[in-house]
């Protein structure tokens, strides 16, 4: 068995380089393209993981999605491509990148959760809320991720 990691455009993966090495071990590189789109095309406009696990002797093929990185996910919520504030915001004032609402934490949460195993889903919005804390400017609700990992543990 044959594992391959590869970083990918979510829905939009090209083997180009990989496509020889594929297809010398037996494999249709369309089909296996095909479906990493497939089951990445829900996070469609961003990077994801891949294992792509061949197993040359039976000819099956295994296509394993990370989820992306809680920052990833950030991104595409608040619709920017960068999580940081340019020289030009800080000159127009601005303090922060985006804003969050507790559902779009939320369903970063169900995402990781889902990628982590993890059935408890405020262990998982503890997680993720602690790393959008670490990220520049990323407010949830208007405050700092900080303030609400500590009202969160208070009303749990």
């Amino acid at each position: 068995m044959e594992k391959i990691n590869l970083i990918v455009d979510a829905g939009k993966a090209n083997l180009g380089q990989l496509s020889n090495k594929i297809s010398s071990l037996g494999f249709n590189v369309n089909e296996i393209q095909k479906e990493i789109n497939e089951k990445t095309k829900e996070f469609s406009g961003l990077k994801v993981n891949v294992i792509l696990a061949l197993d040359k002797d039976n000819k099956k093929y295994e296509i394993k999605v990370k989820a992306p990185s809680v920052a990833e996910l950030v991104k595409k919520e608040l619709g920017v491509e960068v999580l940081k504030l340019t020289e030009e915001d800080k000159q127009k004032g601005k303090t922060f990148v985006g804003n969050l609402t507790m559902k779009q934490v939320e369903k970063i949460a169900k995402i990781k959760a889902e990628e982590l195993g993890e059935k408890d889903l405020k262990k998982v919005l503890k997680m993720v809320i602690s790393s959008i804390n670490t990220l520049q400017g990323v407010l949830i609700e208007g405050k700092k991720p900080k303030e609400v990992l500590k009202e969160l543990k208070e009303r749990l």
